[in-house]
């Protein structure tokens, strides 16, 4: 039976490894045995347990409440989603395809299949139902050491070029809000934030995209330029405690006060209470965008 290291896990999964000890200690939802130092070794339900609860709460549930549940009843909700979903999809079967593509790697086709989609489908439902769950599937496979960083990379540009061609297309006329989207200063991957971005454009909004790695001076001279309604900050990569309370306090005392400012993404996974006493919104998924921008004055 294969087994994990706690650090293996929280690339596998997204959780930082403060996370998974929280969730081991406060809410007893997983029992990892001890190795010989002492150091954690899970198991590959642990994994399939862990997948679920942060889809779960993608979904919208808190891990509270998921807890309150108790482990069994988790499990067997569980283990109804894997039945459910074990009967494959016309949408499976597309991804599993462009998967197949890249493992070994076949550009020439893997491309040609993902131009006809574009083609063949709305861009709204080529964006839900294959972009993003392409680019979740392939991150799974790398975090799972299944497929070489420089694959992960090559689908990355290629979601970033549709994206790109779609956003050039919708006006630029737009009179709704206007919003900053942007990575901060330790995030140097920009794919969720260009998701972000297309996502708030199909809803009217006039998008200014600033892309991955900025600094907090340079988004506080730019917004000051623009005046933007909101600023959106993706954050993909996990970031210690303490460094995150001294960037989201300097946020929230300069910023925050003239601008509102959301925030999402797994690397905020854990840190979620540095933004109870803020004036920072999280956002948990793209429903939660929606909602939030539905709220903005038009």
């Amino acid at each position: 039976m294969k087994t994990f290291r706690i650090n293996q896990v929280a690339k596998i999964t997204g959780l930082s490894k403060e996370v998974l000890r929280v969730w081991e200690k406060r809410y007893r939802l997983l029992s990892p045995e001890r190795g010989p130092n002492r150091y954690r070794i899970y198991k590959e339900e642990d994994i399939e347990l862990l997948k679920f609860l942060v889809s779960e709460i993608e979904l919208g549930q808190s891990i509270g409440e998921l807890a309150s549940l108790g482990k069994d009843e988790i499990l067997v909700r569980m283990r109804e989603r894997i039945k459910e979903e074990s009967t494959t999809s016309p949408r499976d079967q597309i991804l599993l395809e462009l998967e197949n593509y890249l493992l070994p790697l076949d550009a020439f086709s893997f491309e040609k299949r993902l131009n006809d989609l574009v083609v063949l489908l709305p861009f709204e439902e080529f964006f839900n139902r294959i972009l993003i769950p392409l680019q979740i599937r392939v991150g799974e496979l790398w975090f799972e050491g299944k497929m070489d960083i420089s694959i992960e990379h090559y689908v990355t540009a290629q979601a970033k070029q549709k994206i790109y061609a779609a956003m050039n297309i919708i006006s630029i006329e737009q009179r709704g809000p206007k919003v900053i989207v942007a990575c901060p200063p330790w995030e140097l991957h920009e794919i969720g934030a260009q998701i972000v971005a297309y996502f708030c454009a199909t809803r009217r909004c006039r998008v200014i995209f600033l892309g991955a790695n900025l600094p907090f001076q340079n988004l506080t001279y730019f917004s000051s330029l623009t005046k933007p309604d909101t600023i959106i900050l993706s954050c993909t990569s996990g970031i210690s405690e303490s460094k995150a309370r001294v960037y989201f306090s300097q946020l929230n005392n300069e910023i925050s006060p003239e601008c509102p400012v959301w925030v999402g993404g797994q690397g905020i996974r854990g840190i979620e209470k540095l933004f109870e006493k803020a004036n920072i919104k999280i956002v948990n998924n793209l429903k939660d965008l929606e909602k939030l921008l539905n709220e903005l004055p038009h």
